[in-house]
């Protein structure tokens, strides 16, 4: 279902919270997409006329159900089993054009803070951008593609963090191009059919276009539009574009973040990416979230895929088995808990490796 047409659909289901009053971008909007804890679309940011940020599209089972297709009434159980089901299908993707028809900002015209992105809370140390955005790569060597969802913090007007694990997709792809000495190309879209964030979400093998798995969930093709800057393609009716490089061998500082453990954390070893050139919708709507909070979006995100086997939080067997049973039966607070043990208990490793 296409995004916008996923909003309409929630409004008219009574799903949907419209806040027409003024919001500011720094913490309020977090707060408020926090404390409604469903779907909530701002029509009035400060400092962004004319922009919108919509949050919470995967807060029930029910605007899940509708974002899939799926009868609304199904229950937690009823939706898990059909997405497993579909996933067994995946659906190659079609290009239908290139983003020139887009309206373009490029070189020295590209400013990020053109865009609304929000503080989402007061621990954080900056605007991050998504989460329910795509980082869209290729392996420089095999040209395999890559779809994933990873934290970025804005650094500058054309410059973000990129947070990965080494293990994840992207963090491969980026080691082999600095193998190679070359920047890795990259394209970030935002505001996309939420199979496409479903499929980015989940944990696949390494090489499996998750565009296929996105046109499974959906059961079409994900409709791509070639990028101008990057030999990438992205979803056709994506908000918002970013088009860059993630710089080779260059490292900054990203965080604090509030993460979905409920603790903020910081990576000192985060990625560069370098934005050419911006692409976006006429009247775009950004979409994000506020994560942080048990049982919100991603957790229920989380839970689903649980079911399907598609949860990988790059840690230790032990760690993937104590979490995804939490989540599988949706305790929630138990999975954050578990997921700051576990982290603590990898920072002391390290820290008695180096001392060795």
């Amino acid at each position: 279902m296409d995004f916008r047409e996923f909003i309409d659909c929630l409004y008219g289901e009574g799903l949907l919270k419209r806040v027409t009053e003024p919001v500011d971008w720094k913490y309020e909007i977090g707060r408020i997409a926090r404390n409604i804890k469903g779907p909530v679309l701002f029509d009035n940011i400060k400092d962004y006329n004319g922009c919108r940020v919509f949050a919470g599209g995967f807060s029930s089972v029910r605007s899940i159900a509708i974002a899939m297709g799926i009868n609304k009434e199904a229950g937690f159980n009823e939706l898990a089993s059909i997405v497993k089901l579909r996933l067994k299908n995946r659906i190659v993707p079609i290009v239908v054009g290139s983003a020139e028809k887009r309206v373009v900002t490029g070189g020295d015209k590209v400013n990020l803070y053109s865009l609304p992105v929000p503080w989402w809370h007061y621990r954080d140390g900056g605007r991050y951008i998504g989460t329910w955005h795509i980082n869209i790569s290729k392996d420089p060597v095999s040209l395999s593609r890559n779809c994933g969802v990873y934290r970025m913090q804005l650094l500058s007007s054309n410059q973000t963090t990129v947070s990965v694990s080494p293990q994840s997709h992207l963090g491969k792809n980026i080691s082999v191009a600095e193998k190679i000495g070359k920047d890795l190309q990259m394209a970030v879209a935002i505001g996309v059919d939420e199979a496409i964030v479903m499929a980015g979400g989940a944990s696949v093998p390494f090489g499996v276009d998750e565009y296929e798995v996105a046109g499974a969930l959906q059961e079409k093709p994900v409709e791509l539009i070639k990028c101008i800057t990057v030999d990438l393609e992205v979803p056709a009716n994506a908000e918002y574009v970013l088009e860059g490089v993630i710089k080779c061998g260059a490292r900054v500082n990203d965080g604090p973040y509030f993460d979905y453990t409920g603790v903020s954390n910081i990576n000192k070893n985060a990625h560069l990416f370098e934005v050419k050139a911006i692409t976006r919708r006429t009247g775009p709507v950004f979409r994000g979230m506020s994560v942080g909070v048990p049982g919100a979006e991603d957790h229920l995100l989380f839970r689903l895929l649980t079911h399907g086997r598609l949860v990988d939080f790059h840690g230790s067997p032990l760690r993937q088995r104590v979490q995804n049973f939490f989540l599988k039966y949706g305790y929630y607070r138990m999975f954050q808990f578990t997921g700051r043990a576990f982290g603590l208990l990898k920072k002391i490793s390290s820290g008695r490796k180096n001392e060795k």
